[in-house]
């Protein structure tokens, strides 16, 4: 029995993520890939494939799935995992469809727009090619003909009427029969929108779903509550006041209570939303567009604004408003993987290197709390963070996958990490965007193992900077030494203006301008200890290491900046 090489895969993965307004959207979505790339991988080991990637189908399943199969059963396989595929999402999609029914909010209508987006979402591309005369020819030919085959975009056109959804801005929003002005569309969504509550949908018809947003907000995947970009900024805050002031927690927690908003986590401590950790959530217009609390009581609103007011002085400041997007990606995997095709038993290599990204998922898990965790796919790891877990999780993460590269695999390798920081209610999308953008800049350095920061500040403006991870504990020092008031914040300030006029070509001028601010803006015992020269010279360092240049160290400064003013917001 001759083997093939079957190389299945499916799209389209970044649009169907991308289209989220909430943290949860994107967590769902996620979800639903790997719930689609299991379904087909253990379709291929069930008619007797054997897996080469991933290693196995437990864990979050990548949407590229490589095995052997007998080659006269290639076809018959590949048809079977489709299927096995589109079943999967069918099932998916039915435990939302039979949600919305249970509500009475559909008709025929309603069906036959769900059943057209819903049969109009995955293109599915496979290739096999017979083990002639051996795996790695086989794998680059399939390789070759699945990219050329997905290439030709043979897909059906599918059109998309009337008032459009709200996530994607695209189809045609699910609706009545009747309900075809944007008015009536609009008090369509209201009624579901009560029905669902403001956990689940925005009030007042704000929110209008197609039925590939409606699966996501609705399926039996989406009943986990992931929390919201607001709840993760404010968990660093949230673990310090359980431990240092815990009876204004306690104070806080039941003068939240009283004002009605629902709980959203299983935490007895604090089981509501993150965004009630912040006073501007505390005002009318803001609990009823949120939590759809119509007219709150005024006396109890008063008494949550001094309960909060008092957990913020316990705690020496309110939470940061700003959390950290991360995108972690294996460097360079094509070419690991035309590695493992050149060693003895390039299959056996292959496999290795499956296994070896597999251990590192696992490995992911340990050091990212699961309630921060969206997709963690063996060289590919999307997490929501605090801000200032941010740094020390992108040197872990990395670091750990190098070690098992390094130790488990044929082939050796990288990673490189972009990050975006973005407000609590900056839009989901933007923040998505400038994530993926830093990543790809990151890959853009040369030998890569880089790490990219872009700051999205609540004012419109962006910062962003480059540099070798080996660099970032010179980072991880500069914003220790600033939060510590061992370098004051004018160290920063004026090391920015006056490094300007420096060029890259004269190493000794930067150095000895960054000894100069760092002497004149450090602390008394700093300064007298003589650290301030020494830590000039790491920054001049740090200056010429690719992508080498004052402008990238000044852009870094204002990043450190950046990162210790907004770790928390101090109370006045």
């Amino acid at each position: 029995m001759t083997p093939a090489v079957l190389i299945f895969t499916f799209s389209p993965v970044q649009s169907f993520i991308t289209e989220a307004r909430r943290a949860a959207d994107l967590y769902v979505g996620s979800k639903i890939l790997s719930q689609l790339a299991k379904a087909a991988a253990q379709s291929i080991e069930q008619q007797g494939g054997d897996l080469v990637y991933p290693a196995s189908p437990d864990g979050d399943a990548p949407n590229v799935i490589v095995a052997r199969v007998p080659a006269e059963n290639a076809k018959q396989i590949a048809q079977a995992a489709r299927q096995a595929l589109i079943d999967e999402w069918r099932r998916i999609g039915k435990t939302a469809q039979d949600r919305l029914t249970r509500w009475g909010v559909t008709d025929d209508t309603f069906n036959a727009i769900w059943e057209r987006q819903m049969g109009h979402v995955w293109e599915v591309f496979w290739v096999a090619a017979e083990e002639r005369p051996d795996y790695r020819h086989a794998y680059e030919r399939a390789r070759d003909a699945l990219d050329a085959v997905k290439r030709s975009r043979l897909f059906a056109a599918c059109d998309e009427p009337g008032v459009k959804d709200t996530l994607s801005g695209q189809r045609e929003a699910l609706h009545w029969q009747v309900e075809t002005t944007y008015r009536a569309v609009k008090a369509y969504w209201k009624q579901i929108g009560q029905k669902a509550g403001p956990s689940k949908l925005r009030p007042e018809g704000r929110e209008r779903l197609d039925a590939i947003g409606a699966t996501k907000r609705f399926c039996d995947i989406a009943d986990r509550q992931f929390p919201s970009t607001s709840t993760i900024a404010a968990l660093d805050f949230i673990e310090r006041v359980k431990q240092e002031a815990p009876s204004e927690l306690r104070a806080y927690c039941a003068a939240v209570a009283k004002l009605g908003p629902y709980r959203v986590r299983n935490d007895g401590d604090w089981p509501f939303d993150g965004d009630l950790l912040y006073k501007e959530t505390l005002t009318a217009e803001r609990l009823k567009d949120s939590y759809g609390l119509d007219r709150p009581d005024a006396q109890a609103l008063a008494e949550a604004r001094r309960a909060l007011e008092a957990l913020h002085r316990a705690a020496g400041g309110s939470p940061s408003p700003y959390y950290a997007l991360l995108i972690l990606d294996g460097d360079g995997m094509g070419g690991r993987i035309g590695q493992c095709l050149k060693q003895g038993t390039p299959a056996d290599a292959h496999a290795e290197l499956s296994r070896s990204l597999g251990q590192f998922a696992a490995q992911v898990k340990v050091i990212v709390p699961a309630d921060c965790l969206i997709y963690n796919g063996g060289d590919d790891v999307l997490a929501f963070l605090p801000l200032s877990w941010a740094l020390d999780k992108a040197q872990e993460l990395a670091e750990e996958f190098e070690k098992i590269a390094n130790s488990s695999s044929p082939t050796p390798g990288t990673a490189s990490v972009g990050i975006a920081l973005v407000h609590h209610l900056h839009p989901l999308d933007a923040a998505l965007r400038a994530a993926r953008d830093a990543e790809r800049a990151a890959k853009r350095v040369k030998g890569k193992a880089a790490l990219c920061v872009t700051a999205l500040k609540r004012s419109g403006e962006q910062e962003r900077a480059v540099t070798k991870r080996s660099s970032i504990n010179v980072l991880r020092e500069l914003i220790a030494h600033l939060q510590q008031g061992h370098l004051s914040a004018r160290f920063v300030s004026d090391a920015v203006l006056t490094l300007r006029a420096i060029p890259d070509d004269r190493p000794e001028m930067l150095e000895a301008e960054l000894r100069r601010q760092a002497r004149r803006h450090s602390s008394e015992a700093w300064r007298r200890s003589g650290a301030p020269d020494g830590f000039a010279q790491q920054l001049a360092a740090w200056a010429a290491q690719p992508p080498a240049g004052v402008e990238n160290l000044r852009r870094w400064l204002g990043i450190a900046r950046f990162i210790v003013r907004e770790s928390q917001e101090v109370d006045a």
